[in-house]
């Protein structure tokens, strides 16, 4: 028992199939619902928008609530969940996170629903870290790539929740009923599951610089192992937080201008606009239904590398259509292969956060925080630079960001080398890493 209460397991003990397939599918669960009830609420922002009496620029600034919580509280949230652990974190911000939308029919003006908001954000952050952290662990058990998928559930959710959202909308269901109904059936599954999850200190320990905890093929060099900040470490560390900005910032400007370019560059209709964020969600959605075997055989760098530069030729094909005849079509492609191009970057830059420090709440925190800047800041200056460029100038931001993920992506190699690699393939019943049964592919 540590100083924080929380269980720890030691590197000795074994892990069979079911108990990781149950804190994987525990873990999956609780990201479906963060994501279910984050994406249901957007088809409800013109319902309140409207019963708030609320014009586009108070209700831009009002939307800032969330991220600007989110950012507030990562670091505390990292450093709770260094404390108490995941598992106690999740268990606190589910309720909390559910709850939360039950006030939202309570809100009566701007300052009510920006504060709302901000508590929104900030127990969105305490699932996000806490569950980012119990992946990262039970990947290192498994001993191979499960962030994408896990990830992928987040992407099934947030469609889901859009879906019913919209549902709910268009037969006026009352938002609070719609909250209460997602929030209490999700709450009812997820909660419990938690019991599921591995106690933090579960995974497998290995020697600084051994290089036995990774599993990417594209490196001959160890990536250091221990507190990050410092000495070698720092260089790596500060590459994952420029990928995930890019990353994080990719996705906001498709989240809130991909419909905006369809309509006043491309020319589309207001109907057809919003197909730029559908094939967005869609193609990212399915990359990470196989991004865990693509992981695996090329290795993170390799992998994704090779998405980012698929995106970079589908967004030059967009802009360089831009109004012409086929500019809708070509608007679609593009941030359908931005989806694409970013749907493995998180997931590669939180494992690779997780082997580099050792302190896997808090670093995930950093980038985390790091990356809701790049979330919250590139809507505006794409914004800035469309009101004195124009908007399809605007949109090379997101060209250059891929290059940066490109350029950066040396930083989510795996830390192995071909020894290293041959001497874990050795024994195909053992793990040579801890001991313990290695772990056949299950789910």
């Amino acid at each position: 028992m540590d100083p924080g209460g929380v269980r720890r397991v030691t590197r000795s003990q074994p892990f069979d199939a079911q108990v990781l397939f149950r804190a994987r599918a525990a873990t999956m669960s609780s990201l479906f619902l963060l994501a279910l009830l984050l994406a249901s609420w957007a088809p409800r922002i013109p319902q309140i928008k409207e019963g708030l009496e609320l014009g586009d620029g108070q209700l831009g600034l009002t939307l800032l609530g969330a991220p600007i919580g989110a950012v507030l509280t990562l670091w505390l949230i990292g450093l709770a969940v260094t404390r108490y652990g995941s598992i106690t974190m999740v268990r606190a911000g589910l309720p909390a996170y559910c709850a939360t939308g039950l006030l939202v029919p309570l809100v009566e003006g701007p300052w009510s629903l920006f504060a709302l908001l901000a508590l929104w954000g900030a127990t969105s952050s305490c699932l996000d870290i806490s569950l980012n952290t119990q992946a990262v662990g039970i990947e290192r058990c498994y001993q191979r790539p499960i962030m994408t998928s896990a990830h992928a559930a987040w992407t099934a959710g947030a469609l889901s929740g859009a879906g019913i959202g919209s549902a709910a909308a268009a037969l006026s269901v009352p938002i609070g009923v719609q909250f209460a109904v997602l929030g209490g059936l999700g709450l009812a599954a997820a909660l419990p599951a938690t019991a599921w999850m591995l106690p933090d200190g579960a995974a497998p320990e290995v020697a600084p610089g051994d290089g036995r905890d990774g599993w990417d093929g594209d490196s001959d060099r160890a990536m250091p192992r221990g507190p990050v900040g410092t000495g070698s470490r720092a260089r790596p560390f500060v590459a994952l937080c420029v990928i995930a900005f890019g990353s994080f910032l990719c996705e906001g400007v498709a989240a809130d201008w991909s419909a905006v370019y369809l309509t006043d560059v491309a020319g589309a209709a207001v109907g057809i606009a919003g197909i730029g964020f559908v094939a967005f969600t869609s193609c990212m959605f399915v990359v990470r239904l196989f991004g865990d075997r693509a992981m695996a055989r090329f290795g993170p760098t390799r992998t994704v590398r090779g998405l980012a530069v698929t995106a970079m030729v589908g967004f030059a094909l967009m802009l360089a259509l831009g109004s012409s005849a086929f500019g809708t079509v070509g608007g679609i492609v593009g941030f359908g292969t931005l989806g694409v191009g970013t749907a493995c970057v998180l997931p590669a830059v939180f494992s690779a956060t997780g082997r580099l420090g050792s302190s896997t709440g808090s670093s995930i925190a950093v980038v985390g925080t790091v990356g809701y800047v790049g979330w919250l800041c590139g809507p505006a200056l794409i914004g800035g630079l469309a009101e004195l460029a124009g908007l399809q100038f605007a949109m090379v931001v997101v060209f250059v960001l891929l290059v940066a993920i490109t350029v950066c992506a040396s930083a989510l190699r795996g830390p192995d080398s071909p020894a290293a690699a041959a001497e874990f393939t050795a024994d195909p019943g053992t793990s040579e890493i801890s001991g313990v049964p290695k772990i056949p592919e299950v789910g």
